[in-house]
């Protein structure tokens, strides 16, 4: 099947594949979708991932997400629209604004499911795509000083956000470094909490180790970042590291490197990022119930 090859391929090819020929047999095909089928494992995924994301994961509300997401992937392929897996950080961002919580928190419940690692990414990525697609159709579209005026009125933090610059620091973990490797990285880290002070030399210091790897400075508001992110900066001294947390690389801890009130025109900016989020996932979710209704869905 030509979908296979890009990023919405069949589920029941990814479970085979993952989960052995003879685990796949003894699966249960529920429902095709469009010819693609639906096996109770497939199910079961969708619902530890649900789970994960702090959405309803009943046994329907599964199915429906499966749905949605083969539906999404017919119509991205269409275009060749395809996500690397290491390109999924808005993704992550936005499920962690969805949940109140950080993108660093969403990757560590979805890692500690226990849904399969290809059907969680096969998920973002579709995801992603069909954002990708709906902002495309949506790039002529202006947001007027108007509006922006009325979001900044609605929310006055917005005036007065903080801009962090920030650089995230790794001390990786190899996949065969088990328990032991995973040790001596909190040790690592540990350390280099203790002896980071500032950014200039702290770089410099975490840089030399070979286990360390020191990602490039972004600078990001306190609404771009999240509630609960922007309180663990707010709690971190200006050239010191946060606590570290647990991703695909290993230990993952952030430098903040400075912290400034944000320029008016960034507000600005911010809000007007916001409204025109409202607009494309609001096209988003219009042009799914259209390409829903035209489906050919026949469930067991």
């Amino acid at each position: 099947m030509a979908r296979s090859k890009l990023i919405g391929g069949a589920m029941l090819a990814l479970s085979m594949a993952c989960c052995g020929v003879g685990a796949a047999q003894a699966q249960s095909i529920v429902a095709t979708i469009n010819g693609d089928p639906v096996t109770t494992q497939d199910l079961a995924n969708r619902e530890k991932v649900l789970r994960a994301l702090g959405l309803p994961s009943s046994g329907s509300d599964a199915m429906e997400s499966l749905i949605k997401s083969r539906v999404e992937a017919d119509e991205i392929n269409k275009f060749g629209i395809r996500v690397k897996s290491d390109e999924l950080g808005p993704t992550y961002y936005y499920f962690g604004e969805r949940a109140h919580t950080s993108a660093q928190a969403i990757q560590q419940r979805l890692a500690h499911s226990g849904a399969d690692s290809k059907h969680v990414e096969n998920f973002l990525q579709i995801h992603q795509a069909f954002t990708i697609y709906a902002r495309a159709r949506n790039r002529a579209v202006e947001v007027s000083e108007k509006d922006i005026d009325a979001e900044l009125a609605r929310d006055p933090k917005l005036a007065g956000e903080l801009s962090y610059t920030i650089r995230q620091v790794v001390v990786t973990v190899p996949p065969s470094g088990g328990v032991a490797g995973l040790q001596q990285a909190a040790k690592e880290m540990a350390d280099l909490k203790t002896r980071f002070t500032d950014c200039a030399s702290g770089v410099k210091m975490a840089s030399a180790s070979p286990n360390v790897v020191v990602r490039e400075p972004v600078t990001r508001t306190t609404s771009a970042l999240g509630d609960q992110l922007a309180d663990l900066l707010n709690k971190t001294p200006v050239g010191h590291l946060t606590a570290p947390s647990r991703d695909s690389a290993g230990l993952v801890a952030l430098a903040l490197c400075e912290k400034t009130k944000a320029k008016g025109d960034a507000a600005r900016e911010q809000a007007s990022q916001r409204i025109l989020a409202r607009k494309i996932a609001a096209d988003a979710e219009n042009l799914y119930k259209e390409l829903r209704a035209t489906a050919v869905i026949v469930k067991k």
